[in-house]
């Protein structure tokens, strides 16, 4: 059985550990301890007593940015993406934002189906923007439209 919690400092050592399995340039302790702040929401996926999933949020006005959006490599293939993306979307609209950024290396096909399906549309390219095996990679700006902005 899943269960989503928001994410705690005390969780941040296996999140580490996850981004390091999963990520070619990891983020850093002292990064993931700064989107513990209050216009951040984060959460955790469990099943059963594993931590196999989380993502990284915030909010500024009224748009969220999907700042990560990880599985741990022997958890991915299960849907676990897919139910986190919706857990965050479901999120922003509670915080009444109107429109959800992201950026995905252009390079994973999976992660772009995945926001394709969830409805993000894409925005802009960003030349250069993540590092990789080949020197660097560019970036999809993806948007997801909550809400239509009163006029």
């Amino acid at each position: 059985m899943q269960t989503i919690k928001p994410l705690t400092a005390a969780q941040l050592p296996d999140i580490v550990s996850i981004e390091q399995q999963a990520a070619f340039v990891p983020w850093s302790l002292a990064l993931f301890e700064s989107c513990l702040a209050a216009d951040y929401f984060n959460f955790v996926l469990w099943d059963k007593d594993k931590l196999c999933g989380y993502y990284l949020a915030q909010q500024v006005l009224d748009e969220a940015s999907l700042f990560n959006i990880v599985v741990a490599p022997d958890e991915q293939g299960k849907g676990y993406g897919r139910i986190l993306l919706q857990h965050m979307l479901q999120q922003a609209k509670q915080r009444h934002c109107q429109q959800v950024w992201l950026e995905v290396r252009a390079g994973n096909t999976a992660a772009i189906a995945l926001y394709q399906s969830a409805g993000f549309e894409l925005s802009g390219r960003r030349k250069n923007y993540y590092q990789s095996s080949a020197g660097a990679d560019d970036a999809l700006v993806m948007r997801f439209q909550l809400s239509v902005a009163p006029e």
